[in-house]
Order: C-alpha cells, then sequence, then structure tokens
C-alpha cells in the first residue's frame, strides 16, 4: 500500500456532499469477492463467519466459475478495476446496475481495460471483451447477478442492519457541520482542504463542485475506493467503523465488559451492530441458539437490549444504554 487517494474539496462541495443511506449491492458484491480472496486472519472478525459461509457455498460449480471470472476483471489486490462495473445506476438497485452494465458502449469498454491493462497483465478472453463482445459482456453481469444472489443476498438483513446502524451514528455527527462527519471516516484523515487515506497508487480526486456520493461497505474493510474516471460523478466507497483489528484501547474495553457481564452475554452484546434475529447472532457467534437467547434475556432485563417481535421472528437491537456502554467503536 504505497500510495495516497486525496479528495480535493472546494467551498462548492460541501452543499454538494452525499451521504448514501444503505449499502450498494453491486459494491457489496465485489468487495465480498476481495473478502474470499483475503486470508481469514487478516479479514475483522465481524466478517469471519460470513466468510466461512461463503467459502461452503463455493462447492457450487457455477458459483466458482462466476467467481473466476468476476476476479480476472477485479482482483482484490487490484490498483485498479474498471469503473463500467460499478455502474452509478446501482444506486437505484441491482436490475438496474445490470441493465446498465448490459449497456456498456464498446468505446468505454475498450478505454477502461486498457486502463486496467496498464497495471497488470489481463486474461486473453478480455481482448474479445474490449472489442465490444456483446455476449460476453452479458456473461460478466450474469456472473455479477449469480454471486450476488448466491452469496450476499442470503446475509443482506444483516449487512443493511449494520449498515444502517453506522448511518444513523455518522449522521449524528453532522450536527458538528459536514468537516466533523468527514472527521469519522476512517482510515481517511482531514486536512483542509483535502481529505485523504492510504491507496494501492497516488490518485487525486478534484471534485470541482460536483460535490461526493459517500456509500458505505459492509466488506470493504481495509481502504476506500473511489471512480477513478474523472468525468464520471465522484463516487467514494468507504468501511463501516472497525477495522482489521482491535486497539489496545478496544481490547482493554471487551476485556472490561467481559469482567462485568461474562463473555457470552459481553459477547451477544458487541454483536448487535444491527437489529439481528437471535438465530443470526447465534450463526455469527457460532453459539447455540438456546444459550444466545438466554443472554438476550438478561441484557434485555438490564434495560440494554430491545426485543421486538416482526412477523415469526423476534428482532433484537441494543438500547440507548447498551450503545453507551459498549462505548465508541
Amino acid at each position: 500500500m504505497g500510495g495516497v487517494l486525496r479528495i480535493h474539496f472546494s467551498d462548492r462541495d460541501f452543499r454538494h456532499v452525499q451521504l448514501a443511506r444503505s449499502a450498494d449491492p453491486v459494491w457489496e458484491a465485489f468487495l465480498g469477492l476481495h473478502v474470499l480472496s483475503t486470508p481469514l486472519a487478516r479479514l475483522p472478525r465481524r466478517l469471519h463467519p460470513w466468510r466461512r459461509r461463503a467459502v461452503e457455498r463455493l462447492g457450487d460449480g457455477d458459483l466458482r466459475a462466476a467467481s473466476r471470472l468476476l476476479r480476472d476483471l477485479a482482483p482484490a489486490d487490484a490498483a485498479y478495476f474498471p469503473d463500467f462495473l460499478t455502474p452509478a445506476e446501482s444506486e437505484e438497485g441491482m436490475a438496474a446496475a445490470l441493465q446498465a452494465l448490459r449497456a456498456t458502449p464498446g468505446a468505454r469498454l475498450a478505454r477502461e481495460l486498457r486502463e486496467a491493462a496498464r497495471y497488470r497483465t489481463l486474461p486473453g478472453w478480455t481482448r474479445r471483451l474490449a472489442a465490444g463482445d456483446r455476449a460476453l459482456l452479458d456473461q460478466v453481469a450474469d456472473a455479477v447477478r449469480h454471486f450476488h444472489t448466491r452469496l450476499i443476498a442470503p446475509d443482506w438483513s444483516e449487512v443493511a442492519a449494520t449498515v444502517a446502524t453506522d448511518w444513523e451514528w455518522r449522521m449524528e455527527t453532522l450536527e458538528g457541520g459536514t468537516v466533523a462527519m468527514l472527521e469519522t471516516l476512517s482510515p481517511f484523515a482531514w486536512r483542509d482542504p483535502v481529505l485523504t487515506a492510504p491507496y494501492p497508487v497516488n490518485a487525486d480526486l478534484r471534485l470541482r463542485g460536483r460535490g461526493v456520493r459517500l456509500i458505505p461497505s459492509f466488506f470493504c474493510h481495509t481502504t476506500p475506493i473511489a471512480i477513478a474516471d474523472p468525468s464520471l460523478p465522484p463516487v467514494v466507497v468507504y468501511p463501516i467503523r472497525g477495522g482489521p483489528q482491535e486497539s489496545g484501547t478496544a481490547a482493554r474495553r471487551a476485556d472490561a465488559l467481559a469482567a462485568l457481564l461474562g463473555t457470552g452475554r459481553a459477547r451477544v452484546l458487541g454483536a448487535l451492530t444491527g437489529t439481528f434475529t437471535t438465530g443470526s447472532v447465534a450463526v455469527r457467534l457460532g453459539m447455540p441458539a438456546s444459550t444466545v437467547s438466554g443472554h438476550l434475556k438478561v441484557l434485555r432485563d438490564a434495560g440494554l437490549v430491545h426485543s421486538e417481535r416482526d412477523g415469526a421472528h423476534v428482532m433484537h437491537r441494543l438500547t440507548s444504554r447498551g450503545r453507551h456502554l459498549l462505548g465508541p467503536p
């Protein structure tokens, strides 16, 4: 990681900063793909359960083929991968994104694949894609859909709830102004008027009065990712709170909570990063559902967790007292 991403703001840009409320389905598909290529030891603990489940599902031959095709275009260690893979239309959902992806103009395919080839050797089949092979572009879109359907969508409720909690917290920081919110975007650092972060290469994103759309990501776990083409609307995908390793302060706080509540109850409390069912908490922690249910009852009686029925499920989330006890991320 030898470079720096620099996002240059002007006074006008502050009026056009958008903080997306939810994760983006296409970005999450590619970033989930990157999680699969990352050793478990290098991932934040919150991603361990998903990665284990995803690896098990990769026994399906069609899913492995889709993953290989997408990895050829957007490997986890790429300094750049084509912007056409993550169209802005994904803001409207996966169907709109895939329609835009299939309609990518041939000139853009050729231009962005040439750019990717500047950083690494591309597989031979990408020459057909660069030449405008529409059937091959359809295969790419089908691979995105298949990967998302099989590996991302089954856990989307957890993704959505975790991102929503992160969004609510950042919205509270806006009381201090846009800069106060920008300063929360770890690993970014604010040095007026530039927002910087570690990046695979040196890159400058000049907003020029257009503002920027900031998209939170459940699967992004190292550095942010920015749309590279300066002619496209500026988009930056950033990791939600938490990182690959706990700080010493966070570790000490976790030990103190375990001493106060007991290890099991402290783990259950810490797992409520959003709104979850008893079963989903049990899966995340690898604990029996009956044990989790017992811990949740104690936490609820103590006013740290709120539970309410939603159809066939009971949903659990932290109360303000529970969030306060956990402390800052």
